[in-house]
């Protein structure tokens, strides 16, 4: 199916031509170039490369979307204008006053997909990749077909195109991972179902705490965890989709406890089995922070143990607010539980630059805040919240 078939054109709006204004035209060339020769351009990708790339980077060992991909745009505008997009959002969101110009590049990148998605001798992983870094734009700046974006079904029709798998090799592996994290944060904020166990991943972790490091495979343990955190998503959407009908047609909660279990070993497993270096190295206290934050600080030298740390005790605080046999009266194990594994989320996220986490950070402070009672530790939730300008009913 085209895209023009699947998306009305006026809903793509015409970007601004003039270069000293906004960015240049959509003409897509294949002239080469050494290297990036206007600042302004210079500046909006060094921002992406150390803003966003940096997590997005947490699938991939090769470093494909802050190393590889900017060299790659140098003879793409295609690739380039949506890396440029994404460099001078983050940027608008420090000065306001740039925000009409971070538009024209959002516009530009989105009409060159567009037009180059209509030539039948299109690169298709090269449209595949760009509909990738634009659904992540999407989500983290929430924009859409209203701001003149492309909508989620037709960026992941475009995607779809390639065929990614976790067997593909390159740029189409770094992909689909993200596209996977960015497929976790969409349900997680929308409630729609995953279907991860299509994923095929390598689930056959150490029993015996015989990897005591990981040097190189640290991706592998995000994927993993990934893949945990899809499942256990997946099962609260059967806990709170639970309905009268079930019960007359003799389905109750207690059905679910197996898989509830089956969850949780999975992560307790993924937990005793991950490599040393992807676990605390430090771990301090509340009243032992320098910030005055009401969470504990864990330190986690490596960027990929951060990430995975947060995906890890956000499955977990899924999981403890999700027990079949405990929705109406909790136990005090459970409550405990649930308060350790918040608390962990909201001491990451605090204590964590926002361009090491993504947008994972703030669906998993929302799972977090579910759980927590003190007025002060729901405050500095949502002051967090608030930092981050997540567009967002925060709950009351």
């Amino acid at each position: 199916m085209s895209l023009s078939e699947v998306e009305d054109r006026s809903n793509v709006s015409e970007p601004i031509e003039d270069d000293s204004v906004t960015c240049p035209t959509t003409t897509v060339t294949t002239s080469e170039r050494e290297f990036l020769d206007m600042p302004e351009h210079v500046r909006y990708m060094q921002i992406y490369v150390e803003e966003v790339a940096t997590w997005m980077d947490s699938f991939n060992k090769e470093k494909y979307f802050g190393e590889f991909l900017p060299y790659r745009a140098l003879d793409s505008p295609l690739l380039l204008y949506s890396l440029l997009a994404c460099g001078i959002r983050c940027l608008s969101q420090r000065h306001p006053d740039m925000s009409d110009t971070a538009a024209a590049y959002y516009s530009t990148a989105n009409m060159q997909l567009f037009r180059y998605h209509e030539n039948p001798e299109r690169d298709i992983e090269e449209c595949s990749t760009v509909a990738v870094i634009l659904k992540l734009y999407n989500i983290i700046f929430r924009e859409g077909p209203q701001s003149g974006g492309h909508s989620p079904a037709v960026l992941n029709s475009i995607i779809s195109e390639s065929q990614w798998s976790p067997e593909s090799d390159g740029i189409g592996s770094a992909c689909f991972w993200l596209n996977a994290y960015l497929d976790i944060v969409g349900s997680l904020e929308a409630g729609y179902c995953l279907y991860v166990d299509s994923w095929s991943v390598d689930m056959a972790m150490p029993s015996d705490g015989s990897e005591f490091m990981t040097h190189g495979d640290e991706e592998l343990w995000v994927q993993r965890m990934l893949f945990i955190l899809g499942k256990v998503i997946s099962y609260r959407l059967c806990v709170l989709s639970f309905t009268d009908v079930d019960l007359r047609e003799n389905r109750t909660l207690e059905n679910l406890l197996p898989e509830w279990k089956h969850l949780k070993q999975l992560c307790d497993q993924w937990n005793d089995a991950c490599p040393r270096n992807m676990r605390p190295l430090g771990y301090m206290y509340p009243e032992q922070t320098e910030n005055n934050s009401t969470f504990p600080k864990t330190w986690l030298p490596k960027r990929e143990a951060v990430f995975c740390r947060l995906l890890y005790h956000t499955a977990q605080s899924i999981l403890t607010q999700t027990h079949p046999m405990e929705q109406t009266m909790l136990s005090e194990e459970m409550i405990a539980l649930q308060l350790h594994h918040a608390r962990e989320v909201c001491g990451i996220v605090a204590h964590t630059e926002d361009s090491c986490l993504g947008p994972i950070s703030v669906q998993a402070l929302l799972v977090a805040l579910g759980a927590l009672v003190g007025d002060k530790e729901r405050m500095e939730v949502l002051s967090i919240l608030q930092r981050t300008k997540a567009q967002i009913e925060y709950p009351q």
